[in-house]
C-alpha cells in the first residue's frame, strides 16, 4: 500500500495517506474535510549526509 503526500488546495494543510487502489477517490483533508487536494511529490527514501534515511548505515568505500 503506497503512502502518498497531499496538499490541500483549500486550507494548505499538507498531510499523508494510504492509497489501497487506484481508483479510489482522492482522500479528504483532515483539517478542513474538503476534497480538492493535490497529490504531492514525495521525498521519501532521501537523507541528509551520505547515508540515506534514518537509520541507515554510512557507505564506506576504502582505496585499492
Amino acid at each position: 500500500m503506497p503512502l502518498f503526500e497531499y496538499e490541500c488546495r483549500r486550507c494548505g494543510h499538507r498531510f499523508e495517506s494510504l492509497v489501497l487502489s487506484r481508483s479510489q477517490e482522492r482522500p479528504p483533508c483532515p483539517s478542513c474535510d474538503s476534497r480538492e487536494v493535490e497529490k504531492q511529490f514525495s521525498a521519501f527514501g532521501v537523507g541528509a549526509g551520505s547515508g540515506g534515511g534514518r537509520g541507515a548505515a554510512p557507505v564506506r568505500f576504502s582505496g585499492g
